[in-house]
Order: structure tokens, then sequence, then C-alpha cells
């Protein structure tokens, strides 16, 4: 019978001194350096036992997602190359980093590679996934991990990085290639009808044998909110969006990710195997299970204030100092459209329709030539974002952490925040990292659709 950890049992002693295994982090590189990824088309077999062909475009050879591994406060040497028939635009989701590397064009063709070169501020777990064209390119798979471990490594933890997605695939195991759709950009987006776990059907992966192994979670869905039930086990949630929160035990119920999100959680093969499952409301599927080895030991326990590093996150500023700004979310179906500005015009919403757009943010569809605001470097920014769809909209910042604003005690930064439909949500964030940023929705159809925004931090 398998036992669920309690948090005196998970949370007991003093930290081990077994930091994680070189081959973990080990990663080919180039002669200069370089991590080199290639944007690439591989073939998988996403239905059962490995059956069906899925064209697939990946940041890498396959069969799983790839994963970037560097260290806070260390230059990371990325070197991107598109091999694909068209160029692609990707971003470092939840990277507060430089914001002329955050978002890079990658043309096609060996001989256009694009060397990104940057020191992560932030240790955690983040996503470089596309910005163009993010319904196509999202589904099809692009994407990768990124995981930046702590300056001052943490003992006695194994990773386990464990992408989520939902494909939309025919029986064959084809992607549907319906892109573009209109009722699917205005509507709920691109639901998929296909779980993987790091692109394997119902996949077994095991648990590090005798310690504590951190999960890293990442829903690369295009629009569905993965609710991800663990059954056998008490996982501790530790970070979301890369950023340390109060250790928290699930105690059975569901961790939501909207699109984009990132989790991690701690659980122990000395607690047993744990089975992974989907909350779909009128049922659960299984997604796959993680094995624990055979003569898994307790791993050496975790102090009782275990808690990551924080991050070096500005803090906000006091209330009556905070600069306030208003976004309002229109769009969708009964999401209340009738006009928006597109590339500098008034245009009714068949005309928006007949350009692809169906949502806008202040009343302008897409990136304008304007940004919404502008912030001073350093001043802290409260956005009450007003949700006049019919959808909950899980929208994302780029370049910086915010803050909800009201929950006592506050709560964790993060970068991504769901707001429910028909409500307002209240932020805060300090404006620290100077240049052009976006801000957007993560439902992909969305972004596309024109739910995305442009702020910039003045130096």
């Amino acid at each position: 019978m398998t036992m669920v950890i309690t948090r005196r049992h998970f949370l007991g002693g003093t930290l081990a001194l077994a930091g994680m295994s070189a081959a973990a982090r080990a990663q080919q590189l180039t002669a200069d350096g370089f991590i080199e990824l290639h944007a690439q088309k591989v073939t998988l077999g996403l239905l059962e036992a490995g059956a069906g062909k899925t064209e697939a475009w990946l940041l890498g050879p396959g069969p799983g997602p790839a994963i970037i591994r560097a260290r806070q406060g260390e230059p990371l040497k990325l070197r991107l190359i598109n091999d694909l028939d068209r160029e692609i635009w990707l971003h470092f989701f939840g990277v507060r980093g430089p914001t002329e590397l955050m978002t890079i064009n990658v043309p096609p063709g060996a001989d256009h590679a694009v060397d990104c070169v940057f020191t992560p501020p932030d240790a955690g777990t983040f996503w470089l996934a596309p910005m163009s064209d993010q319904s196509r390119l999202r589904d099809m798979g692009l994407g990768a991990v990124l995981v930046v471990e702590e300056a001052q490594p943490i003992p006695g933890l194994a990773d386990l990085v464990l992408v989520l997605d939902d494909w939309k695939l025919d029986d064959t195991g084809a992607v549907e290639g319906n892109f573009g759709d209109v009722e699917a950009m205005v509507g709920e987006g691109r639901l998929g009808n296909w779980f993987t776990i790091n692109n394997r059907f119902r996949p077994k992966l095991d648990l590090a044998r005798d310690s504590f192994t951190r999960l890293r979670v990442l829903n690369a869905a295009n629009v569905r909110t993965m609710y991800l039930l663990f059954k056998g086990q008490n996982p501790l949630l530790i970070a979301r969006d890369g950023q340390p929160v109060r250790p928290e035990m699930l105690n059975g119920k569901s961790i939501a990710l909207a699109p984009g999100e990132r989790a991690d959680l701690l659980v122990s093969a000395s607690e047993g195997d744990i089975g992974l499952a989907l909350d779909l409301f009128e049922d659960v599927a299984e997604i796959g299970w993680l094995i624990a080895p055979g003569g898994s030991i307790d791993p050496p326990a975790i102090a009782d204030n275990f808690a990551l590093p924080a991050n070096p996150v500005p803090p906000l500023a006091a209330p009556d100092k905070m600069k306030g700004v208003t976004l309002t979310l229109e769009g969708g179906i009964k999401g209340g459209l009738a006009r928006a500005i597109l590339n500098g015009e008034e245009r009714d919403l068949r005309t928006l329709l007949e350009n692809g757009k169906g949502w806008a943010i202040n009343g302008v569809a897409g990136p304008a030539a304007e940004p919404m605001f502008t912030a001073k470097k350093g001043e802290t920014i409260r956005l009450d974002i007003v949700n006049r769809t019919a959808f909950a909209q899980p929208i994302h910042i780029h370049g910086h952490a915010w803050q909800v604003l009201g929950g006592e005690p506050p709560g964790p930064f993060l970068d991504t925040v769901v707001v429910p439909a028909g409500q307002t949500v209240s932020l805060a964030f300090t404006a620290d990292n100077p240049g052009l940023w976006a801000l957007h929705s993560l439902v992909a159809e969305r972004a596309d659709g024109g739910l995305i925004g442009t702020f910039t931090v003045a130096e």
C-alpha cells in the first residue's frame, strides 16, 4: 500500500550533501562553448505503444523536448539554427533578461544561426517557445525547457522535467492542419485530443532512488489548462513560474497550470509509484506514471523551514507610490468587440476577422506603433486587468515578475495571472528592466488573434 507523505515526514531534518549528478547537468557544447539547438522536423510515435507517425517541429532531434541547463549568475551561451522552411520568433518565457535577447528572430537556413548570450538573474523553470504564428508552431511542438539551477546547488534533489501537452491528431497520428480557423481563434482555441508527457503517450518515468525528485512541470498546450493530479503521493509545491513559493502540500488537490505556466514539486521514490492524471471535470484521464526503482530508500530529510532561495525580484513600492494602468480585454465569442484599431486604423469586426483578428486590449488588436503604457525604470506599475470576454484569460508579462494585490499574506511573484471571465484582477510589478516588452494572452490562438500589446520601460 502506498504511503502518503505528511509534511512532518517530508520536512524533518537536515539537508543531505549530495547534489544533482553531473550526468543530469551535462549537455553537449560546440567547440566555442555554445549549446546548439536546431529547429527541425522530427517524426514522433505519439500514439499508443509508440505507434503512428506524427510530423513534429522540435528544438532538437527529439523524441523528447529539448532541455537547456544553465546556472543562475553564470553566462548562458545558446546558438539557434532554423532548419524549418519559415522564420521563427522565440521568446524566453519568465526570464528577466535583456530585452534585445528575450525575443529572438531566427531566419531559416544554417547560415542564419543566431547566438544568444546572457546571464539569467533568476533560478527556476522557464520556457523557450514561439512568439509568432503561435497556434501552428506551438501545436507542432516547437519549444524547449530552460532549467536555471540555483547559484548555490541545493543538495539532495534530482531533476525530472515533465512537459504536458495535448496534440490535435487524426486517427493516423498526424497533426490536424486546420490552423488559422476563425472559430477556434474567437472561441476556446485549438483544444487537443491526445495527451502526452515529454512527447510520449502514458510514459513510465523513473524517480531518483535515494534522493527527492524535483519535478519541473510545464504546460505546453495551446489553450488547455491542465489540472494535474498525483495519485499515490502528496507532493510539496515549491515554485511557480520559476519563482519560489511558500512550500505547500497538495493534499489530494490538483494543481492548475494554464498554458505556459510551470510548477516545481518535490516527491520521493521511497513513498512508491505515482500515477499522473488530468482532472477533466467530467472524467479523469491517466497520462503517465512515475516509477519508484526497486530498493529505493528514504532520502535524507529536509529541514522544517525548507524553501527555495528567493530570486532578486525587485520589491514593490507602497500603494500610494504606484502608477496605475487599466487594461481592458475584449473580443471572442460574446466578448463585446464591435470595432478595434488594427495597424493604426479603426476597423469593424468583419474586417478584423478577415485579417485574422478577434481580440483587443484597450480597443487595439495586436501590437501598435505606440505602447499601451510607459514606465520609468524603477517605477512600480499597478495594473488593473479588466476581462470583458466570455473566457478566463491567462495573461503573461515579458521581462518582469508581478504580484497579485490584495492577498494576505502577499502572494508569490509570477509571470502569468489568470483573469476570470467578467472579472478584474489587480497586480503590480516594479519596472526594473529597460526596453520594449510584450504583455499578452498565453492562449496561442488569442495572442495570434490580437490579444497582445506592448509597454516600454524607459531608462
